[in-house]
């Protein structure tokens, strides 16, 4: 009698073990496309980030006093705008186009440091030299005083399906002189 209890006692059935894969796969199915989205959405945080520096940038700058060569006081202007920052080639808003490490751009190549050492982004105070998921971009409507505005924009193809996430900021002047800006204005946040 003791040797059959021992045998009860020594392992799983199958239908126990086919319970305890199919608990396990239902968790799978749950908890992997959240875990996508959670990484997805981390991701963006780089846009965000970026457009709060671009802003703080162009504040300060518009802010400061600017002099000609005369010695002039010059009008108040945001900084000069600057096109998709890595370039955006083929209205790819993508750096990279490589499925398998993520479409980061190579923030530290030689291409790119020149890219960022542009008149506005350095009026900006601003550049990426990371690796890095967004590509940036600075729009001004040239226009002095109360009637300057700007658009901040970083877009970015996090998951390679040609669906750009795209976060944008609208800067303008108060008739105090301080630079309100709107945003993130958000479209397509993780695709």
């Amino acid at each position: 009698m003791l040797s059959k209890l021992r045998r009860k006692a020594g392992g799983f059935t199958l239908i126990e073990l086919m319970i305890v894969v199919a608990i396990i796969g239902i968790l799978a199915a749950v908890a992997i496309p959240a875990f996508i989205k959670y990484i997805r959405k981390s991701k963006t945080v780089e846009a965000t980030e970026g457009l709060d520096k671009i802003n703080v940038g162009a504040k300060s700058y518009f802010q400061a006093d600017h002099y000609t060569a005369a010695a002039a006081l010059t009008q108040k202007f945001f900084p000069t705008s600057q096109t998709w920052t890595p370039s955006i080639a083929n209205g790819n808003n993508r750096c990279c186009a490589d499925t398998v490490t993520g479409p980061k751009c190579q923030g530290s190549a030689p291409a790119n440091v020149a890219q960022w050492n542009q008149d506005g982004w350095r009026a900006l105070q601003f550049q990426l030299t990371e690796d890095h998921y967004f590509a940036f971009q600075f729009t001004n409507n040239n226009n002095p005083n109360t009637t300057a505005t700007y658009v901040a924009e970083a877009s970015a193809d996090l998951d390679c399906d040609s669906t750009p996430s795209s976060y944008r900021y609208q800067g303008a002047i108060d008739s105090e002189f301080g630079v309100q800006a709107k945003g993130p204005i958000v479209e397509n946040d993780i695709e």
